[in-house]
């Protein structure tokens, strides 16, 4: 009987690592697939089936720890549940903050002259439209009006500060 062969494993399991394939690295080495199988499984190399195992594994204590009322048990697998979960947790300061922001908005709104308020206009109904959306204000058709009495305004602000506008008269023509 002849004596077996050395083979290193490390040296298999890097082949396995670099081609991706259990069958690749039994050809390159001479091995059969089967006993590389069993290498990958008895030492739970980087396998696709040993990786999806470990997720089933982890899942399972994680499910485990929040059953016993741990507050670190998060189970988070893609971006836009970190995402949801972080708007989840911080819907109430959210809140809490745009109300205030709101409060700070109109404030500043109320102490500025007409002229001001005209010239900011598009954002004070963006402003409006945000609390309107945030805290679900009113229906569609009631959407953010602002509405500004020009016709208190002198014709003087609506002059230019630079410059004098002359208005001639069309009967001199």
């Amino acid at each position: 009987m002849p004596s077996p062969l050395a083979i290193d494993r490390e040296q298999v399991r890097a082949t396995y690592l670099a081609t991706g394939s259990l069958t690749e690295a039994a050809k390159a080495h001479g091995i059969k697939p089967a006993t590389i199988r069993q290498w990958a499984k008895r030492d739970q190399w980087e396998t696709s089936t040993n990786a999806l195992k470990a997720i089933e594994k982890g899942k399972a204590i994680m499910k485990t720890k929040r059953e016993m009322g741990h507050r670190d048990a998060v189970t988070i697998c893609h971006t836009s549940d970190v995402l949801s979960d972080h708007i989840e947790n911080n819907k109430k300061a959210f809140v809490t903050n745009m109300a205030s922001g709101l409060n700070k908005a109109s404030r500043a709104i109320s102490d500025m002259d007409d002229l001001s308020t005209l010239e900011n206009s598009r954002r004070i109904v963006d402003l409006a439209t945000a609390g309107k959306v945030v805290f679900g204000l009113g229906s569609d058709e009631q959407g953010a009006k602002l509405q500004l009495n020009v016709l208190q305004l002198s014709a003087e602000a609506f002059m230019p500060s630079s410059g004098s506008i002359t208005i001639a008269d069309a009967s001199s023509k």
